[in-house]
Formats: structure tokens, C-alpha cells, sequence
């Protein structure tokens, strides 16, 4: 589903988020036009380490998502690809003001994974909008259904996730 994003609600930050180190953001036109090989550096305004903390904790604990009970599963590990990957479409929505799952270009989620050297099996997307947390962001998604079955699905075995101003975009996967 496709509609543009007239405004978006702020809502109060309880925690700041950072990167550990600062880099330089470039514009990327046409994410499907980076090689494996390509090099760019990117702002991505989150805090890792909580984001894989929170995740891995849910997985380690099992879940509800919506009337079907998700087990216990295996940690998912960070991997920088697929935060790019989740990165540049969180900024193709923020530039354009569109929230989705497919891109401009008429991509999905698989074709960006791989456009950045990413060989999947197995991948699925959650992305969301808002001025939230790493807390809230992953609470939201794990009150989702369908975003749940796709953070808790025993196949995926790493992730990365991409914020660019108020759009986030997870990238869960296996090689």
C-alpha cells in the first residue's frame, strides 16, 4: 500500500539515539545502480547496539504475534549491507514523502538487498515512520502481526536496520 505522508506526528523521545562514529552522508539517486563493490558512507541516526539488543531479546523469549504464538528463536546478527540497504529506502521515502514497501523505481525489498551484493534465501521487510525510539519502533513492530512474524521468524539470520530522519526500515535476511 502506497500514500504520501502529509505530516507526521512527533511523538516524545524518551531516550537520544547516536551513532558511534560520525559519518559523512552522501545522496544516492538509484540505489540498484550500486555495484557489491560500492563504497559510500551514510548518517544512519540509531543506536545498533540497542536496536540488535531489543530484537535479540524478544527472539530469545518468543512472542504473540497477533492469534499465532512465534517460539523461542535463534539471535539474529547485525550486518552492515542490509543497513544500507534499509538506510538508502528510509531515505528514498523521507526525500519523496511516501511511506512503502516498494521503491520509486518500482523495487522491492529483495531487489535492494541485492543490489548492494546481499544473496538472500530468505528476506522480509518492516519499515515504519514517526518520531520514535528504538524502543518504540521495535514495540510497534512487535505489535504488528505481520511485522512480528517477520522479526521472529526462525529463517532469518541477520538484520540491519536504517533510519533516516523520521522513516525507519528493517532488513531481516539469510544469506
Amino acid at each position: 500500500m502506497k500514500f504520501r505522508l502529509t505530516f507526521l506526528i512527533p511523538i516524545i523521545c524518551l531516550m537520544a539515539s547516536c551513532s558511534k562514529e560520525p559519518l559523512t552522508e552522501i545522496t544516492v539517486e538509484n540505489a540498484s545502480a550500486l555495484g557489491k563493490d560500492s563504497v559510500f558512507s551514510y548518517t544512519n541516526t540509531l543506536n545498533r547496539d540497542v536496536m540488535l539488543a531489543l530484537i535479540n531479546d524478544a527472539r530469545s523469549k518468543g512472542c504473540n504475534c497477533g492469534s499465532e504464538t512465534m517460539p523461542a528463536v535463534t539471535p539474529v546478527k547485525w550486518s552492515q549491507r542490509l543497513e544500507k540497504a534499509a538506510w538508502l529506502h528510509s531515505k528514498e521515502m523521507s526525500d519523496s514523502n511516501y511511506i512503502s514497501h516498494t521503491g520509486k523505481n518500482g523495487s522491492d525489498a529483495g531487489a535492494r538487498i541485492k543490489a548492494l551484493g546481499y544473496n538472500w534465501k530468505t528476506y522480509y521487510e518492516n519499515i515504519a515512520a514517526g518520531n520514535i525510539t528504538e524502543q518504540e519502533v521495535i514495540a510497534g513492530w512487535l505489535k504488528s502481526p505481520t511485522h512480528c512474524k517477520a522479526l521472529m521468524n526462525a529463517k532469518v539470520t541477520e538484520t540491519g536496520i536504517g533510519r533516516y530522519s523520521y522513516f525507519w526500515t528493517q532488513e531481516l535476511a539469510t544469506r
